[in-house]
């Protein structure tokens, strides 16, 4: 092969990811091949140490191997001789990577899980901590109304829940497919997807080799757990800025600037935040490469590889260091505090007042809309003033965060009630 096409063709790259789980496919291969009478006990028992010693010492992947395959198939056969060329029976490069790659999806959407579990355990301990601690809740970043800051934690905590759940995509066994149409060779490919730990074994073989669906389904996953990161990261930052000042960040988790002292940056968020991105062009990067295939195996499958394996990482690490920020969170009680007793936020609370009073709704907050238009703060207007506005003064207060925040207890709401009946509800896993 032309030097340049060799280096363009090669994936062994990426295929250093995949060494472990070839192998794997390998020895379950060999162990059908056995058990199928189509290689000797003696020759599967060779084939299965030679394979067992690769996976002790390793195995650098030189380009000329061109990918992981032929590079386990050549160290197979230095290592223990002819018999190594039984080993590529009744199969093809086609299923061996198809197989690979599921493997590999199977461990990492395991990892990701666990990594993601332990930013979900972070938030309801954290959650747990400061239960009654109130601070303004937001919309479109603008001051609400005053909600539990544990109530703020546990939405991120029913997000990322989702994501460990969605994180459960079936392992599929495609070995024994062949490059397309399966083999005339007597082969068993249930026994291999028994061996492997499979939840089932493919059904088609030409759909078995071009089938990536597998792959979309987890970078999307990924990819929907690092926007939550994301979103999860963008909150720490605003609410550890002098402006909100409601969390702080311990120098573990900061760095200084080259240039100004007073510095303390909290860079590993915004990693966070901007590696979502690369996740999210890593899932169109997949699933174009899938739109235009025609039926059967295409080389621009090589091509999923790369944005599985960075994905997998890449999330898992954002995870990991998410959970560490909560973990290390140091919590403003007095600064949140402060910010929820702005009485604006407490208009609602007037409103849902003057309803329980027989007021219309729509009436009820117009009345409070006026006031509001007026630039009057709630807490300076007299009785009479109240009335001018056709607010009867005992609807009008007086308020506190901690009142507001206990008359939320409809089901799912901020009140402590509702609070202890989230965190005691099993995880939506």
């Amino acid at each position: 092969m032309d030097d340049l096409v060799l280096r363009a063709v090669a994936s062994v790259d990426d295929d250093r990811h995949l060494l472990t789980y070839d192998v794997r496919g390998s020895l379950a291969h060999v162990a059908m091949l056995a058990a199928a009478g189509v290689v000797t006990p003696e020759q599967a028992e060779r084939i299965s140490a030679g394979l067992h010693l690769i996976l002790a010492e390793g195995l650098e992947l030189a380009l000329e191997d061109e990918d992981v395959h032929m590079a386990v198939e050549r160290r197979l056969e230095a290592l223990i001789g002819d018999d190594a060329r039984l080993l590529h029976t009744a199969r093809s490069r086609n299923d061996q990577v198809a197989l690979d790659l599921r493997l590999f999806v199977d461990a990492k959407q395991a990892e990701l899980r666990d990594a993601l579990g332990s930013l979900v355990e972070a938030l309801e301990q954290k959650a747990e901590t400061h239960a009654t601690v109130v601070m303004p809740g937001y919309t479109h970043v603008q001051r609400a109304q005053p909600v539990l800051f544990a109530h703020a934690l546990l939405a991120f905590r029913d997000q990322f829940s989702r994501d460990v759940a969605r994180l459960d995509i079936p392992f599929v066994s495609p070995l024994g497919a062949g490059a397309l149409a399966g083999s005339a060779v007597p082969i068993d490919p249930a026994y291999t997807a028994r061996a492997l730990g499979a939840s089932d074994v493919f059904s088609n073989s030409i759909d078995a080799v071009s089938d990536r669906d597998f792959a979309a389904e987890f970078v999307f996953a990924a990819t929907l757990a690092a926007i939550h990161l994301s979103q999860l990261a963008e909150t720490l930052i605003l609410w550890c800025t002098a402006e909100f000042g409601f969390v702080r960040l311990p120098d573990s988790l900061t760095t200084g600037s080259s240039l100004m002292p007073q510095k303390k940056n909290p860079d590993c968020l915004e990693l966070v935040r901007g590696r979502a991105g690369q996740s999210l062009g890593d899932l169109v990067a997949l699933l174009t490469t899938l739109k235009g295939l025609p039926v059967g195996y295409n080389r621009d499958l090589q091509e999923t590889k790369p944005p599985v394996i960075r994905a997998a990482e890449t999330v898992r690490t954002s995870a990991l260091v998410c959970a560490l920020a909560i973990e290390e969170l140091e919590v403003d009680a007095a600064a949140m505090a402060v910010a929820a007793s702005d009485d604006g936020l407490f208009a609602t609370d007037i409103v849902e007042r003057l309803v329980a009073s027989g007021v219309a709704f729509r009436d009820a907050h117009e009345r409070v809309a006026a006031v509001v238009r007026s630039g009057a703060s709630f807490s300076s207007l007299s009785a009479g003033e109240w009335l001018e506005f056709g607010i009867d003064p005992s609807c009008a207060g007086p308020f506190t965060p901690e009142a507001s925040v206990a008359s939320r207890t409809s089901p799912g709401g901020t009140s402590p009630a509702s609070l202890r009946a989230q965190l005691s509800r099993p995880r939506r896993t």
